[in-house]
């Protein structure tokens, strides 16, 4: 269409939708006591409401499960023995605070320091575990913090205070994060004191260690230490629903969901965690905070799904692992 068309055309809008003359609009009335929220206003919750909804975001306490009998059988046992293993699983948060429970359970601390003997210790890797930060990691639980002093230093005041407290089985989690020099710290301390060394972490742990993949036949050493394996199970159906229960008593009793008895809602909350209990935590908070704001509303598998709203579901199986 040339430029001389389009400036004579009329728009076709002006015949459909004749012009409201001025004196024709009227104002918009605002009605007393809308619940209507503005763009950006979030709801306001009462001073109680808000400190219950923070309280709920504590709550995540451990629950003893035939997995954690199993795991600290199979850690008795390796401790007892001297032998060196492996724990992997898709479910870290649950691991971790079985892994502590095992380790608190089996040491005791007056005033902070460890009793003698203290027969586990357990540290968490960060991020790019170097042996330096596995030495400061294993002095911190120990209570001998002081940082100073070069590599050589270090290990030989983490050997010492190993012995000296009667450590005989060392717990090492997040170990996928590990450098190989720090590994080879670990082979080196079960090696001179004789201590069992557990190294815990996700599947990925094994492609970590494993001297068979590219480029990692330095690690046949480190692999031959840690040849035990034991893996920690995701939570079963049943265990959610145990969970639940559990999670719900630390709620509160008056405040108590329900919500393990309606297989509906287990159901919902197993596909939606897929074993791992980070994420059932994760749920269980949505939705006791989704009833605070929603006090009349009935707790059922729809709502239950309303408040959990879209969400894609953790990975609890590699293929080939």
């Amino acid at each position: 269409m040339s430029q001389s068309n389009l400036a004579i055309q009329q728009p076709e809008e002006n015949s459909r939708h004749p012009q409201i003359q001025p004196e024709e609009v009227q104002p918009t009335k605002i009605v007393s006591g809308a619940t209507a929220l503005k763009l950006g206003e979030q709801r306001k919750r009462s001073p109680e409401q808000q400190a219950e909804v923070e309280r709920i975001g504590q709550i995540e306490p451990y629950v003893g499960l035939q997995r954690d009998e199993n795991l600290f059988t199979a850690l008795t046992h390796w401790r007892e023995t001297g032998i060196c293993g492996r724990i992997t699983t898709m479910d870290r948060l649950g691991l971790a605070k079985s892994l502590m429970f095992y380790t608190q359970s089996q040491i005791k601390r007056r005033g902070g320091l460890l009793v003698t003997p203290a027969p586990v210790a357990y540290i968490e890797i960060e991020q790019n575990g170097s042996s330096t930060d596995l030495f400061l990691l294993i002095l911190e639980f120990l209570v001998n913090p002081l940082d100073c002093g070069q590599l050589r230093q270090l290990r030989s005041r983490t050997w010492g205070t190993l012995k000296s407290l009667g450590v005989k089985l060392l717990i090492v989690n997040n170990a996928d994060l590990l450098s190989f020099p720090a590994f080879n710290e670990l082979v080196r301390i079960t090696e001179k004191l004789k201590i069992s060394v557990v190294l815990a972490g996700s599947p990925h742990l094994n492609d970590v260690i494993d001297p068979r993949l590219d480029k990692k036949k330095r690690y046949v050493t480190i692999y031959n230490t840690f040849l035990k394996q034991h893996p920690y199970s995701i939570l079963s159906k049943e265990n959610i629903a145990t969970v639940i229960l559990e999670w719900e008593k630390k709620l509160g009793g008056s405040k108590l969901l329900d919500l393990s008895p309606d297989n509906g809602i287990v159901n919902a909350l197993d596909g939606a965690s897929q074993g791992q209990l980070r994420v059932l935590y994760e749920n269980l908070r949505e939705i006791a905070i989704w009833k605070i704001d929603n006090s009349s509303a009935q707790i059922n598998p729809q709502n239950v799904s309303a408040a959990l709203g879209f969400c894609h579901q953790p990975i609890s199986k590699i293929q080939g692992k």
